[in-house]
């Protein structure tokens, strides 16, 4: 079934999400040259704690949407946590372009790379790569959040049309059996 499909498909965007994200932090607090520690560095580390718990409530509630859609399904149930999953979701996103990937924080991880040594710009090439992961599967999870939108309509629409010809296709059999419709 494609809606069961689009909302596992989601779950697993948002998982791949989470991972590169504890990846970045792993990089960000660990990994990160210990000598002349920097203020972009402690700041990037507390952007990513703040914004790791809102994608957290956005994976609980694609979960809880993905076991909705299953046996037995629950359309309303459904709705309403995808509806929640894409609130917290939107939230995570501008939250993560405008604290972890603004053009001040791209700026201020530069100067670090410049003025910090060949330690701090391999550092700084890393994390580089890793919000630029980020950003690719944040742009997958709105793919995504589109795709269980699409077919959570379709889905809806197939209940009612079938209900509408149902009552339609009575509608002529009892026209023809008596040649005047029953009312």
């Amino acid at each position: 079934m494609a809606l069961q499909k689009s909302f596992r498909d989601l779950c697993t965007r948002l998982q791949e999400l989470r991972e590169v994200l504890e990846a970045l932090n792993t990089t960000i607090e660990e990994d990160r040259p210990r000598r002349k520690d920097v203020v972009v560095a402690s700041s990037l580390g507390d952007a990513v704690l703040a914004v790791r718990g809102i994608l957290e409530e956005s994976r609980a509630a694609a979960d809880d949407a993905c076991d909705a859609v299953g046996h037995p399904f629950d359309m309303d149930r459904a709705r309403r946590a995808l509806i929640t999953c894409q609130e917290r979701f939107h939230r995570f996103a501008a939250e993560f372009s405008h604290d972890l990937a603004s053009c001040e924080r791209m700026a201020d991880l530069a100067s670090v790379a410049q003025e910090r040594g060949r330690d701090w710009a391999s550092w700084v090439k890393v994390v580089k790569q890793g919000l630029e992961q980020c950003k690719a599967l944040i742009e997958e999870g709105r793919d995504a959040l589109f795709l269980c939108w699409q077919d959570l309509a379709e889905q809806l629409g197939t209940a009612s049309v079938s209900v509408r010809n149902t009552s339609i296709g009575q509608l002529v059999k009892d026209f023809g059996q008596s040649g005047c419709l029953k009312g």
